[in-house]
This record gives C-alpha cells, structure tokens and sequence, in this order.
C-alpha cells in the first residue's frame, strides 16, 4: 500500500479512530525510541520558578553587570 492510499483511508476514519490511530503511532515511536510513556496515576516534579527569589536576585544582579558594561563602552 502506498502512502497516499494510506493517507486516503486514514481520512475516512471517525474522529475516535483518527484519536486511536495516533495514540498508536505515538506509542510505536515510544517503543523505537526507548521512552517510556507518562504513567497517568503517577506525580511528577516540575520545575518551577516561583518562589525562587534567589533565581531572581540572581539574574537582576547579571542584567545590572550587563547595563553597565554598556554603559562603560558608550
């Protein structure tokens, strides 16, 4: 079968089908890839920059050194 009659039949899929077919391909790309997959039950850490006023001193602190080396090259 030949990628546009592939294409063909994939569009005459439901909606649900279309839903299924790339949750297929996802896991399939997973697999080749050696990811694993998100665990719908599980928590996960995300990082975040709140509450991180060190991050922030920190970064107003390098953009005052940048002001002023401008600054001094004017």
């Amino acid at each position: 079968m030949s990628n546009l009659e592939l294409l063909d039949q994939l569009r005459q899929l439901s909606c649900a089908e279309k839903f299924q077919m790339m949750q297929f391909l996802i896991a399939e790309l997973a697999k080749e890839e050696m990811l694993k997959p998100l665990d719908n039950g599980a928590a996960y850490r995300v990082l975040s920059p709140y509450d991180y006023g060190d991050a922030a001193q920190k970064l107003m602190s390098l953009l005052e050194q940048e002001e002023t080396k401008e600054n001094a090259k004017c």
